[in-house]
């Protein structure tokens, strides 16, 4: 029985929808049009929604995704959520029917790239500031990584308060082996040089199809054609 808040629309083939650092609900606006061909689960990560009050982790966030898979499914992740939803498919390869992640933050597979270490190590000194309002680590963030900054609704502000808890995303260890044999699609925004970076050696490491929506920014489930190609891919996997 998962413990965290999940909300389910639609009917047919299952599909885990995993947010990551921000709004779910904005997270998967555009993809809720899915529910009239598939069954979407959504769940909240710990910390966030009605989920229990935690510090956010990926390593937790792929046990309890995992436990949300109770038949073959696809698995989304954007941002930290992918790497969450990398994991949930380790655990559960043999029900992991594909994965796709948009943009993962796993630093970790590319710090020999300059670009991503110079940013990797910016974000870790924010995140070691935890004596900051929301706001503050809001604005600081998107300062970090070239984003507007702007004012935040109270679900935002919600969401960044759980945010700036998070355990650093460069810590993750993608298990590369438990993956093989899994159908992967890494997709990014064509925005930030050192998102591209990450998803291009995430892409080769796992074999993995790979799809950029270049002018995206770091919200490619947004851009048109998005849900088109997701599904061609889902349907490229047997289903």
């Amino acid at each position: 029985m998962t413990k965290l808040a999940v909300e389910v629309v639609g009917e047919g083939e299952t599909v885990v929808l995993v947010h990551g650092s921000g709004v779910r609900e904005w997270t998967w606006s555009d993809q809720r049009e899915l529910a009239d061909r598939y069954r979407l689960v959504m769940p909240y990560r710990r910390g966030y929604g009605d989920s229990p009050a935690a510090d956010p982790d990926f390593e937790v966030d792929g046990g309890d995704v995992a436990e949300l898979l109770e038949r073959p499914t696809h698995l989304v992740g954007f941002s930290y959520g992918g790497i969450g939803a990398l994991l949930a498919a380790a655990h559960r390869p043999d029900l992991a029917r594909s994965v796709t992640v948009i943009e993962p933050p796993a630093f970790g597979v590319a710090l020999d790239r300059p670009e991503v270490r110079a940013l990797s190590e910016r974000l870790e000194t924010l995140f070691e500031h935890r004596d900051q309002t929301p706001e503050q680590f809001g604005t600081a963030f998107a300062e970090a990584m070239g984003f507007e900054p702007r004012p935040p609704s109270p679900e935002l502000r919600s969401a960044l308060a759980s945010f700036m808890r998070e355990r650093s995303p460069a810590e993750a260890v993608i298990p590369y082996e438990r993956l093989d044999g899994t159908p992967v699609l890494v997709v990014s925004g064509g925005w930030h040089p050192v998102f591209e970076a990450v998803c291009d050696v995430l892409s080769e490491r796992l074999a993995a199809k790979r799809a950029t929506f270049r002018g995206a920014g770091h919200g490619a489930q947004h851009a048109q054609g998005f849900n088109e190609q997701l599904v061609e891919f889902w349907h490229s996997c047997g289903s």
